[in-house]
């Protein structure tokens, strides 16, 4: 397997993007939010790779941690890539705001499952 692809690094992934967006919003409204071409363009992405991390899990993994919505988190990316125009920034951002934050800890709880 390449190392790349590992569970592990799926997820090293995904919390890193989860923790980088909320860096880039901390502090920020959605009205500066959606007046930013940048910080639109940010976010989709990152939501995007969070989604295409989660969809690379193994499913047994993901079982593990039925707390986690996992899919509205892959199937977001779908949207992300095909619909990308229809794609409402509300809805990004209550993502990023709201939702991405509730998913960290279950990511660092699945994380300590590969430390030990």
């Amino acid at each position: 397997m390449v190392a790349g692809t590992s569970p592990r690094v799926r997820l090293l992934h995904m919390r890193d993007e989860i923790e980088s967006l909320s860096q880039e919003l901390a502090g920020l409204g959605f009205e500066t939010y959606r007046e930013s071409y940048a910080l639109r363009r940010i976010t989709e992405r990152a939501i995007q790779i969070v989604s295409e991390a989660a969809r690379a899990l193994p499913e047994e993994l993901r079982a593990r941690y039925p707390d986690a919505p996992w899919a509205d988190i892959i199937g977001i990316g779908n949207p992300l890539r095909h619909e990308y125009h229809r794609i409402d920034d509300k809805v990004l951002w209550e993502t990023a705001t709201a939702d991405l934050p509730k998913l960290k800890p279950i990511i660092r709880r699945m994380l300590v499952e590969f430390e030990n």
